[in-house]
């Protein structure tokens, strides 16, 4: 046991003196401890617009408030151990370029003396823009008539108005000659077309544009036996979100025009009997003009003789006879045409249903919107190359009464095109809605608006081509505002309007702070109110 311990005690004797021989040899001092202080758990912000700005307080345990041995990345995740560099500035200033959602910020700050690294994450949550606006369907500039989708974003609680593009990125599919933005409805029989000169498409659209989704013909609402021409082309559909109303009374039933057949469901969706024919086993199908006629105000209606004062038959026009005539059909489906019958009141006032005298057919058609009762508008032309213009309202004439669509407040006029300057070669066409007795019109860069009441015409000339015409009553029910959409060549403009009715004549205006610079050759704006469509 002795010697054990003098063994040990030689042994310690001999490490101790080295240990004291080292000291002097390493320089300790405390390591500069970086801490992050002034950031959020999260930050709000809306996409694609805002402007997002984080300001650390940064101080050291050894340096203090000296930052000028740091370095310095924020990062911006997006899963699956994939990040964007965002700066490598200290203070984080980004544009919100992302999509809706949580985006999850990591910042790094490291001592270039020590490489000692100190991260810190953060979440901004970015809102959509999308559920509420107006979308915006044109050619985007120099790129041979490319479909280009933008939006003005109107959020709530915001008193600005956000313009973000490409809302649907057209990179690959490279879809040509952008044409309409059609809203059927809302709830189970929603549906957002986008129209291209060639082709409809059913886009899913939430509070972003999701997919382009299924061409129409790929769709399967339409399985007709019938010789038809192919690939089908959407023409018109009905009940609709217009440029004359916020939203379709009701979710059913639906009605589809393609260019030579006519369809319409309850509520299946699901179509396979051309309807423009006078026979529920014809196989004769009259040609129509592309536009369905109907009470914007009321709900669709398959049966005449239905109920009283809600609803609305479904009205074409046949070319091949020149003459009004409505679908009709049984409790279960839509069948057949009826032609409209004339009556002595409306011969009275000048209207045809039918047997149109000295030869006269339609040139152009229009629903307008009104609160109480929407009207039908249809300007004529007879064998002598004059005018004229069918006012109407439709109505169904209740149950058990007559089988015949109900036509009230008639109203006919001889159009005096002398007085109508250019007319002849107008590009866009609408009618005012409401009270107003206003067609408007365009020819170049030109805007008209003519009073067929009192025959006076107002002119606006604007610095650009005209490309898009049609009323706004979508977003506000305001039945006097309207678009004008122009392009120069490199950008379109969209100015948001309205006609002052005077003594004198129509007077334009500009509504204030109403306009845009648009990276579009405007062909059609479209309003969305929610998360649906």
């Amino acid at each position: 046991m002795k010697t054990k311990l003098y063994i040990l005690l030689c042994t310690i004797g001999c490490i101790l003196p080295a240990c004291v021989e080292d000291e002097g040899n390493y320089s300790y001092r405390p390591v500069n401890e970086i801490i992050i202080d002034g950031i959020e758990e999260s930050y709000p912000g809306m996409a694609y617009s805002d402007i997002i700005e984080i300001r650390p307080e940064i101080t050291g345990s050894v340096n203090g408030d000296d930052l000028s041995n740091y370095e310095y990345t924020w990062y911006r995740c997006r899963g699956s151990h994939v990040h964007d560099t965002i700066s490598h500035e200290k203070d984080l200033v980004w544009k919100a370029n992302a999509a809706p959602g949580n985006h999850t910020f990591y910042l790094s700050v490291k001592d270039k003396e020590t490489g000692y690294e100190k991260n810190y994450s953060t979440t901004v949550s970015l809102s959509s823009p999308f559920t509420r606006g107006f979308l915006i369907l044109g050619s985007r500039p120099h790129t041979d008539n490319l479909v280009g989708l933008d939006m003005l974003s109107m959020v709530n609680g915001r008193n600005d108005t956000i313009y973000a593009k490409d809302v649907f990125d057209n990179s690959e599919r490279k879809l040509r000659n952008p044409k309409n933005l059609i809203l059927t409805g809302s709830s189970r029989m929603n549906r957002l077309y986008l129209q291209t000169e060639d082709a409809t498409y059913n886009p899913v659209f939430t509070s972003q544009f999701e997919t382009l989704g299924d061409e129409f013909n790929d769709m399967g609402l339409i399985e007709c036996l019938e010789p038809h021409k192919v690939p089908m082309k959407l023409m018109d559909v009905a009940m609709r979100q217009g440029v004359h109303t916020l939203m379709p009374l009701s979710t059913a039933p639906r009605v589809y025009l393609t260019e030579d057949l006519a369809f319409a469901h309850k509520g299946t969706e699901k179509m396979n009997q051309a309807l423009n024919r006078y026979g529920i086993t014809s196989k004769t199908y009259f040609k129509f003009y592309p536009y369905i006629f109907y009470n914007t105000r009321k709900r669709l209606s398959h049966i005449i003789n239905d109920y009283s004062g809600s609803l609305s038959p479904i009205v074409i026009y046949d070319r091949d006879y020149d003459c009004f005539s409505y679908i009709q059909g049984t409790a279960l489906s839509f069948t057949h045409s009826v032609q409209i019958q004339n009556t002595a009141i409306l011969m009275q006032t000048g209207i045809y249903m039918m047997n149109q005298p000295n030869g006269r057919t339609i040139v152009y058609g229009e629903n307008d919107y009104y609160p109480s009762n929407a009207r039908c508008n249809a300007i004529m032309k007879d064998n002598d190359d004059k005018y004229y213009l069918y006012r109407f309202v439709l109505g169904c004439p209740g149950m058990g009464m007559a089988t015949q669509p109900k036509i009230t407040d008639p109203f006919f006029k001889v159009l005096d095109l002398s007085k109508m300057t250019n007319f002849m070669q107008r590009e866009h066409i609408f009618f005012a809605s409401g009270a107003s007795s206003l067609i408007y019109y365009s020819v170049g860069n030109t805007l008209y608006a003519y009073d067929y009441v009192s025959e006076k015409l107002a002119s606006k000339q604007f610095d650009s081509k005209i490309t898009y015409l049609a009323p706004e009553v979508s977003s506000t029910r305001n039945y006097n505002h309207y678009w004008v959409a122009t392009f120069d060549g490199e950008k379109g403009h969209l100015y948001k309007m309205q006609t002052i009715d005077n003594t004198s004549g129509p007077t334009f205006n500009h509504l204030t702070n109403q306009d845009w610079e648009i990276d579009l050759e405007i062909k059609s704006v479209l309003w969305k109110s929610g998360q649906i469509y």
